[in-house]
Parts: C-alpha cells; sequence; structure tokens
C-alpha cells in the first residue's frame, strides 16, 4: 500500500483533491493539513462535503446555485456516453467559479480531451438551471459558442444538436 502514496498525492495535487484510496485499505492523506494514515472507513457524502465546504466558506447564493447546477445530471445521451472523471472536474470546477461571480474562466485541455463535451455540459446546466447574469433563474440564459474553425464549429453543433430541441423546450 505504501508504494501507492507518492502516486496517490500526486493525482490529488494535480485533480486538487484531498482524499486518496487505493481500493483495498484506506489510507487518508489530507492536502490540506498534512495529517495522513490509515482509516476504518470512507467518509461519508455529507461528510466529505462539510469537510471540502466547511460552513462559512460560501456566500449564501453560491451555496444556492452550487447546489442548484449538482442537482441536474450530466446529459449522457440516454445513455450512450459517459463523461470521464477530469471532464466532470472541469464542469464542476467551471460552474463553481460561475457561482462564486468568477469574472474570468480558462479552461485549458490537450487535443483530444473532450473540451467539446465539457463545453456542452457547462451550457446543459447553465441552460437546465436558467443561470443567467442576474441570477433570478426566471429566464433561461443565452449561450453563444465560438469556434476558430468551420471543423470546430461543425463538431460542436453535431454534438449539441442532439439536445437543441430539449434546449429550446
Amino acid at each position: 500500500m505504501g508504494e501507492g502514496v507518492a502516486q496517490a498525492k500526486e493525482y490529488a495535487e494535480k485533480l486538487k483533491l484531498e482524499t486518496s484510496s487505493n481500493g483495498k485499505k484506506i489510507y487518508s492523506i489530507c492536502m490540506k493539513t498534512g495529517a495522513e494514515g490509515l482509516v476504518a472507513n470512507y467518509l461519508t457524502p455529507d461528510a466529505l462535503w462539510n469537510k471540502t465546504y466547511p460552513k462559512g466558506t460560501c456566500t449564501e447564493l453560491a451555496e444556492v446555485w452550487r447546489e442548484k447546477f449538482a442537482a441536474v445530471p450530466f446529459e449522457d445521451k440516454s445513455g450512450s456516453w459517459q463523461l470521464r472523471y477530469y471532464q466532470e472536474i472541469a464542469v464542476k470546477n467551471t460552474l463553481e467559479a460561475l457561482a462564486y461571480n468568477k469574472q474570468r474562466i480558462l479552461l485549458t485541455l490537450a487535443t483530444g480531451t473532450g473540451k467539446t463535451a465539457i463545453a456542452f455540459q457547462i451550457a446543459w446546466k447553465l441552460f437546465q438551471t436558467r443561470w443567467n447574469l442576474k441570477r433570478d433563474g426566471l429566464r433561461r440564459p443565452r449561450i453563444l459558442f465560438l469556434a476558430d474553425r468551420n471543423i470546430l464549429a461543425d463538431q460542436a453543433f453535431n454534438s449539441f444538436s442532439a439536445k437543441t430541441a430539449n434546449l429550446l423546450d
């Protein structure tokens, strides 16, 4: 088990996570405090949430939007595809930045890592929660998707078009 600790720490650092496990024994590493060691059980979802987002760290409005974004399931094209773990993290972090009123967000991913899928999921969740600049939740947002080449625009159109009818409802 000790052989994987360095690798787990490296992954946790890259993915901005606090907890890692090899699936057999639970060796907890807190990347914030440096505390580590064997633990008997995984944290419950509520305990993990409270550890990650302690009370008082979120503004009330940001908390409301984070919960709204989390309540909308990822679109999976009727079960025919699923986001990769790093794509889910990119979507979650982007939406969290929006909830905290970040004015600028930059996602940088290599070719072939699914930037179009990520963009679709972000747009999907914003649209379904009726997020808009006024944050009133009354109207659905207008979303402009830009691409610097026709082939990228076509790829996005083909990815989005299956759900376009639903987005316009």
